[in-house]
């Protein structure tokens, strides 16, 4: 059996992978702050943020319906896809912090089936998980959040020139957006999302690996357990 190397004549698409996880860096200190600065009413308690506060909190589990419409960015083949992820989401702590950036961390767990409506590939399907921070600002009507997540994607690979050149490939995204609460355990999302898929090189010598960069809006519902 060979083992194929991630082929370093290509420094672009690892430095691109690299991104990914530092995106995921770069939105963890979050949840080591110690949470001193959790926000608590005249009797000791935790204040609720709103009407509909049973979104956020420690232990908070939610599941999420995302569909987005994602449009390549300098790729030949003027890929369109339309990603549909089915999320798990765990809240890791307490609102906490103060000023603009008092919220909580939860991490995500994505399922993802991706039809392609143009494109040599016919669809992407694979799973990512990372980081989403909630913004959670006392009196505010939304909810504005950051997210990273990365995984791995299977796709039919055709061959075609400047598409991916094995059918496993690794994925990163970067999202933001908000969160518009419209019942106690129910908020409707809007955002925008980039994803990066590649190979990482594992397909060359033999076939040409070049990285797919997407961006587009992201519309989903999330109920909160």
């Amino acid at each position: 059996m060979t083992l194929h190397m991630i082929n370093l004549r290509k420094p672009q698409e690892t430095n691109r992978l690299l991104a990914g996880l530092l995106g995921l860096v770069l939105i963890f200190p979050w949840v080591s702050t110690g949470r001193s600065g959790t926000t608590m009413n005249d009797s000791g308690a935790q204040a609720p943020v709103s009407d509909s506060s049973r979104l956020f909190g420690e232990d908070v589990v939610s599941l999420s319906a995302e569909t987005a419409g994602l449009f390549s960015i300098n790729n030949s083949n003027n890929y369109r896809y339309l990603p549909q992820l089915i999320t798990v989401g765990w809240q890791l702590d307490q609102i906490g912090n103060e000023g603009w950036n008092r919220g909580n961390t939860e991490f995500l767990f994505s399922g993802m089936y991706a039809p392609v409506i143009h494109g040599p590939n016919p669809w992407f399907t694979g799973g990512l998980f990372g980081p989403r921070y909630n913004f959670i600002q006392e009196g505010w009507p939304v909810v504005p959040y950051l997210e990273s997540r990365v995984g791995f994607i299977f796709t039919d690979a055709t061959g075609a020139p400047n598409s991916q050149g094995q059918d496993f490939c690794f994925s990163f995204t970067v999202g933001t957006g908000v969160r518009i609460p419209v019942m106690d355990q129910l908020s409707v999302n809007l955002g925008i999302l980039y994803q990066h898929i590649s190979n990482g090189g594992l397909s060359e010598p033999d076939q040409e690996n070049v990285g797919l960069d997407s961006i587009g809006p992201t519309l989903s519902v999330t109920w909160a357990f």
